[in-house]
């Protein structure tokens, strides 16, 4: 690996935190935005590497966000700040700066789930310093899909006969659900019944996103349990101020190419939603590319047609100069 740094950046006036990893500097650059909101990246680097291999191909840059992870708020009063929607995309466009001074060139953006929004915002504001997005259960229709997870859920509790499933959902009611515990709940059956990660439940997950933490060198024991609280803090401070996003009707046009992947088990970010997104959308070029065992998580459910994904955007570039 001829590069693989962990590094403090100043980022909308706060320290935040990447990692840098490649096998070549001159390979184009790769920024991961993770999903959320909470969730950081920076622990999964090598798990990336072992099931990707993106470093061979460009300089990957791993980023906990504001409020997650290494960049997650302190766990006493002192330093601490605000977390909003505009803040995540200034953000964004302030790293992408500082990924343009330093390389030279426009930045590959990888983003899942709200990540995948927050680089589309980002685009729409400063298309020249992004060469490609490929977004991945991109949160597109907020309203519908926070609609369509609940009656799925339900009907799932209902048919396979789970009588805590159908207890607990009942009594958090029909969406909007703003604060932490409804959204908790909901995207707990969601998990379980499998529509964010194929063969996968709630709980091995939350082991999975431990274990990474406790195993990984870049996380102390603080900076795990900050990383914890953070999860929940970011998804209280975030939640109300997305509810309402709906990009088919705010974002007719990019200056960008985009490729929307989506899993056809997805029941967090509904293929439909994609699907008129992606019809209404004006772009320099796009694709939707379903993968077809996959749910909310496809760089996970099929690794290796994501990379190829990513390859396809990266050669694409590379034809057009």
């Amino acid at each position: 690996m001829e590069t693989d740094a962990l590094e403090p950046v100043q980022l909308g006036g706060i320290t935040q935190w990447i990692r840098t990893r490649t096998a070549r500097t001159a390979n184009p650059v790769l920024l991961l935005m993770q999903q959320g909101p909470g969730l950081p990246i920076i622990n999964e680097a090598r798990a990336w590497e072992q099931r990707l291999g993106l470093e061979k191909d460009f300089t990957v840059v791993y980023w906990d966000q504001r409020g997650t992870g290494l960049s997650a708020l302190p766990l006493g009063r002192e330093g601490r700040f605000e977390i909003t929607p505009e803040l995540m995309v200034a953000d964004t466009i302030a790293l992408l700066e500082l990924l343009r001074d330093r390389y030279g060139r426009k930045t590959f953006i990888a983003g899942f789930s709200f990540g995948a929004t927050y680089a589309a915002r980002a685009a729409v504001l400063r298309p020249d310093l992004i060469a490609g997005i490929v977004a991945a259960g991109m949160d597109i229709d907020v309203p519908f899909a926070e609609q369509h997870m609940y009656e799925w859920a339900l009907a799932q509790a209902r048919t396979r006969g789970s009588k805590r499933a159908i207890g607990q959902l009942e009594k958090i009611g029909p969406p909007p659900h703003l604060d932490t515990k409804k959204f908790t709940t909901r995207a707990r059956w969601i998990t379980n019944f499998g529509g964010v990660t194929a063969g996968a439940t709630g709980n091995s997950l939350a082991r999975t996103l431990v274990t990474s933490l406790l195993r990984s060198p870049d996380y102390s024991p603080a900076a795990a349990l900050r990383t914890i609280r953070g999860f929940t803090s970011s998804q209280a401070a975030l939640l109300p101020l997305l509810a309402h996003t709906d990009l088919v009707t705010t974002m007719p046009t990019l200056e960008v190419p985009i490729i929307l992947v989506q899993g056809r088990l997805d029941q967090v970010a509904p293929g439909s939603a994609a699907q008129r997104f992606y019809d209404t959308l004006a772009a320099p070029s796009k694709q939707l590319v379903w993968f077809e065992h996959s749910a909310h998580t496809p760089q996970y459910d099929e690794p290796a047609k994501f990379r190829d994904v990513l390859l396809a955007l990266r050669a694409g570039d590379l034809a057009a100069t």
